[in-house]
């Protein structure tokens, strides 16, 4: 017979199975939902366990580390092909980040036993609020933040079902399919347990936290039926950047734009992010470059506003000169608007924070942080343009949205996928899109993202949209339509508190159980 901590692991790694395939293309709607019973089931038969025999917090810690470790080992599989060609240490580089996302789901469950066992939360709870705090935790750590792949998220490609994300964020999405989870979990371990039926009193809870806010979430649906557009925009799928001149790379898109707009008439041409590797206009705000007036002849040309991505600088009063991946719009005849700049870089690739990149091979172009992010001005409106990983925060689409955006607007290079090289076609483009459909759900407003290689797409502020408009590796130029925003949605008001609340609490639980814990401190059981 296994004893109780290993079965207890086993059960937490189907947990990190179950929820690695939520972060698949392949994941559906269900499986989210039921994720982190098994978690939840062997937490709970610890948690029994712990009543006789006090003091036990490995048994959690592993579990959580497994569930953690397992599931982003499989959501992250694509670091290795994508990032093999550029460095040989990938291999190491994807599974320190994987260990590192494993310590912290094990403190998870270590803060969410000791909320079970000392402070008699249900586990279900317990789970859900230290898991979501986790989470926050993980992309709001200085230099090296991730976001990427939150449980729920894959419910963005359900949008009735995600409805809830208008109101606390994608983190709500977290919160909630851990705490169905949870309560299948606990309500299976209890029946194994006690060897009877199954009660109708947790049936009706389950059904109950499933059902509220998916009717909740239909009804409000119904809202965002109809799609009332207010722009048309030509989205390029370029292909991989080169290194052509501004002139030229343009030039490969004149008339293939301008015999678009023939069939049908566009507001806005949207070319990915770093399509021209030049800037725009000199250090410090000054005249045009010569890729600049490029930009402006092209637009008069085509006559529609170009929206590309490029670079921007700005030289420090030491004579330094900072560098930035940032997005420009040029309108015909106007001068070239103030830019957005990417507010994530990539830790290790673009920026490298905290993060040893040089060690890995990856110290990357070396683009500092955007900061304040606003919206570009573009004809009576705006939009926000976010740069690739900005996608994957919250708060970066929450300021833009805030400041007036009409539309968000996504720009990716996405050079560490390339459908023409074996295995660089992965999950990772399905996960990307997956970040822009919560971005438009959380803030009610439309998004299109023209990624270099895949996927191009358009979101309504409901959510809907096919899951592509260009595949993977096509390099073309095709219409995407642009809906009217809804009303501001109270995460656009507040932003993230469910996040952050949930983080305070993980942090207390955490600081104060490793303080009981302490060698001549009295613990929970009353000895020293």
């Amino acid at each position: 017979m296994l004893r109780v901590g290993a079965r207890g692991t086993i059960l937490a790694a189907v947990t990190g199975l179950s929820l690695g395939a939520t972060f698949s293309p392949h994941g559906g709607p269900v499986l989210p939902f039921v994720a982190f019973a098994p978690l939840t089931a062997a937490l709970e038969r610890g948690g029994s366990a712990r009543r006789r025999r006090p003091g036990d917090s490995l048994g959690p810690f592993s579990q959580g580390f497994a569930a953690a470790a397992v599931a982003h080992g499989i959501g992250l599989y694509w670091m290795v092909p994508a990032l093999s060609w550029r460095t040989p240490f990938a291999v190491p580089l994807y599974l320190l980040i994987v260990v590192l996302l494993g310590l912290l789901g094990g403190s998870a469950c270590m803060a969410a036993a000791w909320l079970r066992c000392r402070r008699h939360w249900p586990v279900p709870v317990a789970l859900a609020c230290c898991w979501t705090g986790f989470e926050w935790a993980a992309a709001h750590v200085p230099g090296v933040s991730y976001a990427w792949l939150n449980a729920g998220g894959s419910l963005a490609w359900h949008p009735a079902a995600a409805a809830g994300a208008e109101v606390l964020g994608a983190r709500f999405l977290t919160f909630w399919t851990v705490t169905v989870g949870g309560v299948a979990g606990v309500a299976a371990e209890r029946l194994r347990a006690a060897g009877s039926g199954v009660r109708p009193r947790a049936v009706l809870l389950l059904a109950g936290l499933v059902a509220v806010p998916l009717v909740a979430g239909h009804l409000r649906q119904g809202a965002f039926e109809r799609l009332d557009p207010i722009a048309t925009v030509a989205a390029v799928q370029a292909g991989h950047a080169d290194d052509a001149t501004a002139a030229r790379r343009l030039e490969r898109w004149r008339v293939p734009l301008r015999e678009l707009a023939g069939k049908e008439r566009f507001d806005a041409a949207v070319f990915p992010e770093r399509f021209l590797a030049a800037p725009l206009k000199q250090p410090g705000g000054g005249r045009a470059t010569v890729a600049g007036r490029e930009v402006a002849d092209f637009a008069a040309v085509v006559e529609a506003p170009v929206i590309v991505g490029a670079l921007d600088a700005d030289v420090r009063g030491n004579g330094d000169t900072l560098w930035y991946n940032a997005v420009f719009a040029q309108a015909p005849g106007e001068t070239l608007s103030r830019p957005y700049r990417k507010g994530r870089p990539v830790p290790g690739v673009e920026g490298t924070g905290w993060f040893p990149g040089a060690a890995f091979g990856l110290a990357g172009r070396g683009y500092a942080r955007g900061r304040n992010p606003l919206p570009i001005p573009l004809g009576e409106g705006a939009v926000g343009a976010m740069v690739c990983y900005d996608s994957a925060y919250g708060e970066t689409a929450r300021a833009l949205v805030r400041g007036g955006a009409d539309w968000l607007a996504v720009l990716s290079n996405d050079d560490w996928l390339d459908p023409r090289r074996p295995f660089r076609t992965t999950w990772a483009y399905w996960q990307h899109a997956t970040h822009g459909r919560l971005r438009a759900i959380e803030n009610r407003v439309s998004l299109v993202q023209v990624a270099a290689t895949g996927h191009t797409f358009a979101v309504s502020p409901g959510g809907r949209g096919p899951a592509y408009a260009l595949g993977a590796g096509e390099e073309d130029a095709v219409i995407l339509t642009v809906g009217r925003r809804g009303a501001v949605t109270l995460f656009t008001r507040v932003g993230d508190v469910l996040g952050l609340a949930c983080f305070l609490v993980l942090a207390g639980a955490v600081a104060v159980g490793r303080r009981a814990r302490l060698p001549g401190r009295r613990s929970a059981g009353g000895r020293r």
